[in-house]
Formats: structure tokens, sequence, C-alpha cells
């Protein structure tokens, strides 16, 4: 029987493969999520109760379209406004090209870059969701 020294380093260059990268970027946007939601739990208008934040909060995840899809907000089912909607698609196309991009490479230092990209496209994301909700609510 051949012994196996799994002691040995792993290639550092070795590309990340898909479904950890898969996981990175759920973590990642569902990390942001969270924090969204505890603000929208923390911070939300005295009018508006504990499960309309909760709906809110999750409603997020969805950045520009998030007040069609905030059941009880005042306001919510209506379409979200030109100028968000406009600017979610142009980050939903860079969110959908960054992770692309990282799925399709085998450079494991763009790969990290695709990610360092992600980062503020999903806060932009979310905060397109939170501007939308913020009109909702006043």
């Amino acid at each position: 029987m051949a012994h196996v020294d799994n002691d040995m380093p792993r290639d550092p260059f070795a590309p990340i493969s898909m479904g950890r990268l898969a996981v990175i970027y759920l973590v990642l946007w569902l990390g942001f999520g969270l924090i969204a939601l505890a603000i929208h739990l923390i911070c939300a208008p005295h009018y508006i109760d504990v499960p309309t934040r909760v709906a809110g909060g999750l409603a997020n995840l969805c950045g520009p379209w998030a007040r069609p899809l905030a059941a009880g907000w005042p306001n919510a089912g209506k379409p979200p406004h030109t100028p968000s909607a406009v600017l979610g698609l142009g980050v939903l196309v860079l969110i959908v090209g960054v992770t692309t991009a990282s799925l399709l490479t085998a450079n494991r230092v763009l790969q990290y870059l695709c990610i360092a990209a992600f980062v503020p496209l999903v806060v932009l994301w979310i905060g397109l969701g939170f501007l939308e909700l913020m009109v909702c609510a006043a």
C-alpha cells in the first residue's frame, strides 16, 4: 500500500472551484441581506409592525424591486421608480458579469478581484432596495 502525504501544500494558484465560488457569492449576498434585515428591525418607523419589517428586510435582497415585494408596507406593490430600475439593471448586469468572469477564468487572482468587485455591487444593490422602501414608508 502506497503512503499518501496529505500534508503537502495545495497549489496556491489553482482556481477556486465553481461550487466554492457559488458559496462565497451566496454568503456575501445573504450576509449583506442579514445586515439589511437587522437595520429594518431596529430603525423602521413606529407605524410598521415587526412582520412587515421582516418582509421589507427580506425584500431588500431583490434590490430596486423590493417595493413590489414588500407586502404590508405603505405604497408597496408598485413598480420601482425609473431611475432605480435603470440603475438596478446596470448593477445586475455588472453582478452577472463579475460572477460569470470568476466562474470562467482559471486565474485565482482574477477570481479574488471578481469577489472584491462583487462586494460594492451587492451593497449598491441592497442600497437601491433601501431607497425604494424608504420612499414607500415616507
